[in-house]
């Protein structure tokens, strides 16, 4: 699972491990908000890269991965409202990328975990952008360090190099209903 990507290149990347291990799925939750014609309040970044269905087949068609990757031009809120009528299988790895703000980095997560096992990653890209972080821009970093008190429930490693990505192994089922 992937949520939000100005350019696809996270999509791509795991997409292609999938490519290459010969089995599973990638679905992709990404409204294509573009900081130009749907204003900064909306996204901060977006690139509306994920408008026309067909150009995004054939975005990933280049990669030989359109048949992997289901995309959905839904925000992850509403995406994750309809997870269970999808019939999507429970996740085992996510990519978060999505609004960056405190409130939506936390419903991703706990949205995330709440349709996972024991076992499962969650990846939360951004971690180290201090600057948006100290202006109350960005909330990914605040979000890790409540994620990281739970050591009974994850195990973190944040990798602050460059923008940052931190890997959340779930420890246990069910830690998002002391989350929520």
């Amino acid at each position: 699972m992937v949520i939000g990507s100005g350019f696809g290149f996270s999509v791509v990347c795991l997409a292609l491990g999938l490519k290459d291990n010969g089995a599973g799925s990638l679905t992709f939750a990404d409204p294509s908000y573009s900081v130009f014609t749907d204003g900064p309040f909306h996204t901060i970044g977006g690139t509306g890269q994920w408008s026309d269905p067909l150009e995004v087949r054939a975005r990933f068609r280049r990669f030989g991965v359109e048949r992997i990757v289901t995309h959905h031009r839904v925000t992850s809120a509403q995406f994750f409202a309809d997870y269970d009528a999808r019939g999507l299988p429970p996740i085992d790895l996510a990519f978060i990328d999505g609004s960056h703000a405190y409130a939506d980095v936390r419903h991703d997560f706990v949205s995330v975990v709440r349709h996972a096992r024991r076992n499962s990653y969650v990846l939360l890209h951004d971690t180290n952008i201090y600057v948006r972080e100290l202006v109350r821009h960005a909330g990914v970093k605040r979000w890790l360090k409540v994620v990281a008190s739970r050591r009974d429930d994850f195990e973190v490693i944040d990798f602050p190099f460059a923008s940052g990505v931190a890997v959340v192994h779930v420890l246990r089922s069910g830690p998002w209903e002391s989350l929520d």
